[in-house]
């Protein structure tokens, strides 16, 4: 998943360290960053010795974020480099093909900070101007003394089994842009457990009951500002039928091991349980197909 970058570390200790010529900078601006094209169609994050006309300036100005291994990661609102001299401004979704996984893991949490503080800039209470917390990852109110913490939303992700068959959905492009097969999941309400929302949201998407709900791993998903938490669950009762949410999902249906296809970019929670369902375990998926990860 894209997470699991090891045998690199992720350190999130916060902090304000002064960046340096190697370090890496992302400047993001409306939902979007500004990497650099590589040859092969990917694409890498720069450092701030790309841009020598203006290091100095930006350095003194850019957010801290993390660090991974001894590399730091910065972001900064204001440039004047723009899409000239090898560079491109790319949406989000280009972190969900982009190597190596480290990296691309590094620019998907940053954007999740970058919207966290886009939306924050004013205190829901009072309306004045917030600012950063000089002991904590928040940002503060400085006349009411409102916090407000980077946006993290629990979500539940289930792969719905029935002897040999698991349901796969696909969504409505209008719900989400992802067009491959899918697993049913949404978000935890106010007063649920994790376990009453894999029930609500399988009868509500696709309307079956389950049982024996299991909890597998899980998943920080930046891409929504999400934490995925991975379950296994069987159907309940002979009646397999499935009844559509349609304002959600375009289609859904019951699929064999067989008929499930092979995933390319073991990145998502979703993946990793459907291959799991589908082999057994992620040993004999990777044994079978000579998926390498990284």
């Amino acid at each position: 998943m894209i997470q699991d970058i090891g045998p690199h570390k992720f350190d999130l200790t916060y902090g304000q360290p002064e960046a340096q010529d190697h370090d890496h900078v992302l400047y993001m601006k409306n939902n979007q960053t500004l990497l650099r094209k590589k040859a092969d169609s990917n694409y890498e994050i720069p450092r701030f010795a790309d841009f020598p006309n203006e290091k100095e300036e930006l350095k003194a100005k850019a957010y801290y974020m993390f660090a991974i291994d001894d590399m730091k990661y910065y972001y900064v609102t204001e440039m004047e480099q723009g899409e000239e001299n090898g560079f491109e401004f790319c949406k989000t979704p280009v972190y969900r093909t982009m190597t190596p996984m480290y990296q691309a893991f590094a620019g998907i949490t940053a954007t999740q900070l970058h919207r966290w503080k886009e939306s924050r800039k004013y205190c829901g209470r009072c309306g004045s101007r917030t600012e950063d917390s000089k002991k904590e990852r928040a940002l503060v109110c400085p006349q009411c003394g409102q916090i407000e913490y980077p946006k993290i939303s629990p979500a539940v992700i289930v792969a719905i089994t029935n002897g040999d068959k698991i349901v796969m959905s696909r969504y409505r492009v209008s719900s989400n842009p992802y067009r491959g097969y899918a697993l049913i999941a949404g978000f935890v309400e106010i007063g649920e457990t994790f376990e009453d929302t894999v029930r609500r949201e399988v009868m509500e998407e696709v309307g079956l009951k389950v049982k024996n709900i299991r909890y597998y791993k899980s998943q920080p998903w930046a891409f929504s500002d999400t934490e995925m938490i991975g379950f296994f669950a069987e159907l309940d009762g002979d009646d397999d039928t499935i009844v559509l949410q349609d304002d959600e999902l375009s289609e859904a249906g019951w699929f064999t091991r067989e008929e499930i296809p092979d995933e390319t970019m073991m990145n998502s929670i979703g993946a990793e349980l459907k291959m799991v369902f589908k082999y057994g375990s992620l040993e004999k998926f990777y044994e079978a197909t000579g998926y390498q990860p990284e």
